[in-house]
């Protein structure tokens, strides 16, 4: 399988590359170790012999990099969180999710500025305290960055400071004190 660099703007655009040849991948891959500095202000720039593309960090809603290749050593923890892209197939499936003891399965819809949509499965350890859950609901926009398995093979990054909402269903059980409980039409 040929890697493939995506970067999708805010603008809702779309940019591929393909990495010059396989020695240059190594560069890109280890860049994610640094994936939470990705989207903290300086420009991403991607280049090659015909063309260089310069993107302003804030413009950038994700990064995917398609690849049949492991990545999970090169991406930090995201502790009890798993996000998995959905493809088209799959988010017409039925779902059935929720709690299951300490564990909790949900779809994640992220929306970003510009339009771009990222449909998710998400599955994690349920954390004991309220505290600790509350704040990773609200916590999300504060994360430097985001990471996602690609359905066909690869990671994702998406830039929580691009991220207009996101909507888990089903809903969670324990809302904040200040939540407004209303459903939606």
């Amino acid at each position: 399988m040929t890697t493939i660099i995506t970067v999708i703007t805010t603008a809702n655009r779309a940019r591929r590359f393909v990495p010059a040849d396989e020695s240059r991948l190594e560069a890109i891959v280890d860049s994610l170790r640094r994936s939470g500095q990705l989207f903290s202000g300086r420009p991403l720039i991607i280049g090659a012999g015909t063309q260089t593309e310069v993107f302003a960090a804030a413009a950038i809603a994700c990064i995917e990099i398609e690849t049949a290749r492991d990545l999970d050593e090169y991406l930090p923890s995201q502790h009890n969180l798993s996000l998995t892209a959905l493809t088209p197939a799959q988010r017409a499936e039925p779902f059935s999710g929720g709690l299951s003891g300490d564990h909790f399965r949900a779809r994640i819809e992220f929306f970003f500025a510009g339009g771009h949509v990222l449909f998710m499965s998400a599955e994690g350890v349920r954390k004991p305290a309220l505290a600790e859950r509350l704040m990773n609901l609200t916590g999300l926009f504060e994360r430097p960055a985001l990471h996602y398995r690609l359905a066909q093979g690869g990671v994702g990054l998406m830039n929580p400071r691009a991220m207009t909402r996101f909507v888990i269903t089903p809903g969670v059980p324990d809302l904040p004190s200040d939540a407004w409980v209303a459903e939606a039409l």
